[in-house]
């Protein structure tokens, strides 16, 4: 809006003509000009207050955490912090990567913003959390399947999982269970997370129970559990937003947050996407994160944090395999 209104004020140099008769003529030519500018320049300034108004509004609206369940603005069970409104920039924030994401639509994305994954795109290894409901009540959470043993096991957020009531549908879109509604035996968090949630300890894993006498692995495949990848790599986040049908994917590069947290610019992780995993490397790819840790994921929308997996995660897989065969 800054050029509009440097163009309203902006005046064009005109010669002096010394005839009186022309000079008249220039003087009346300029009033009428003047009052033509004013006006104009009263409907430009008119709209740069209402345009101010609106994204004054929307900044609010942007930027206000709330938690989110689908429904109104109540709590879904267990909560999920991430943010519900999202603005959408037109492009990632200086520091992203330059390079457009591969992706099987037309045209990908720039770095960092989202993009809605239907049917046969969607990742099979990837699901939605709905409580005991299932399908009839609202997906609250994100998880993955990660190569176990025993075929049988999803990480999240810690903060996701509250009882063993909650089932895993992977792949779930728009009403639909493609490979079936798979139900939890046992969870698995850490002890720092049951005393006092802590943020560096986000992260869970859940066995899944067999259906019609499979394993959820055997069925849609898992990925490679990463620990100790660091930061600065290139990753894509696959979630399912509380009030949509439909995941949304986002690839871009990651950085450290601290000594213990990722951070990640994606567009769109709204309430519903913690958990989300964050794969690295070629299909099926290794899961390195989870949407989660501070902020339980992260205030915002566009912002996504997770804790960065190390020894800790490494110990909690490992108790959570210890009973498979």
């Amino acid at each position: 809006m800054q050029g509009a209104a440097d163009g309203g004020r902006r005046h064009t140099g005109r010669a002096r003509y010394r005839r009186p008769a022309l000079i008249l003529g220039c003087v009346v030519a300029c009033l009428v000009g003047c009052t033509s500018g004013a006006a104009a320049a009263g409907k430009i300034l008119g709209l740069n207050a209402a345009n101010a108004a609106n994204a004054a509004n929307a900044k609010r609206t942007a930027t206000s955490p709330r938690r989110s369940s689908g429904a109104g603005h109540q709590p879904p069970s267990p909560a999920d912090r991430k943010a519900t409104t999202s603005p959408t920039p037109s492009a990632a924030p200086a520091g992203s990567s330059p390079h457009a994401t591969a992706a099987p639509s037309h045209q990908a994305p720039p770095p960092g913003v989202s993009r809605t994954v239907t049917g046969p795109q969607l990742p099979r290894q990837v699901g939605a959390l709905f409580d005991s409901s299932g399908l009839s009540g609202s997906h609250h959470c994100t998880a993955s399947v990660v190569n176990s043993p025993g075929e049988d096991l999803i990480v999240t957020a810690a903060h996701c999982l509250g009882s063993t009531s909650d089932v895993f549908v992977p792949a779930y879109h728009d009403g639909v269970a493609p490979y079936g509604v798979w139900h939890l035996q046992r969870i698995v968090v850490d002890a720092a997370w049951t005393d006092d949630s802590s943020p560096d300890d986000d992260v869970a894993f859940a066995v899944v129970a067999p259906l019609d006498g499979r394993t959820i692995q055997s069925v849609v495949g898992g990925y490679t559990l990463g620990v100790g990848e660091g930061t600065g790599g290139r990753v894509t986040l696959t979630g399912y937003p509380a009030t949509s049908q439909d995941p949304v994917t986002c690839t871009n590069h990651i950085s450290s947050f601290s000594s213990t947290q990722n951070e990640i610019y994606c567009t769109g992780m709204t309430g519903g996407t913690s958990g989300s995993p964050w794969v690295t490397g070629d299909s099926p790819g290794t899961v390195m994160g989870v949407i989660g840790g501070y902020e339980q994921g992260g205030d915002t929308a566009d912002v996504s944090y997770s804790v960065a997996f190390g020894q800790s995660v490494q110990n909690l897989y490992q108790e959570a395999t210890s009973s498979d065969n």
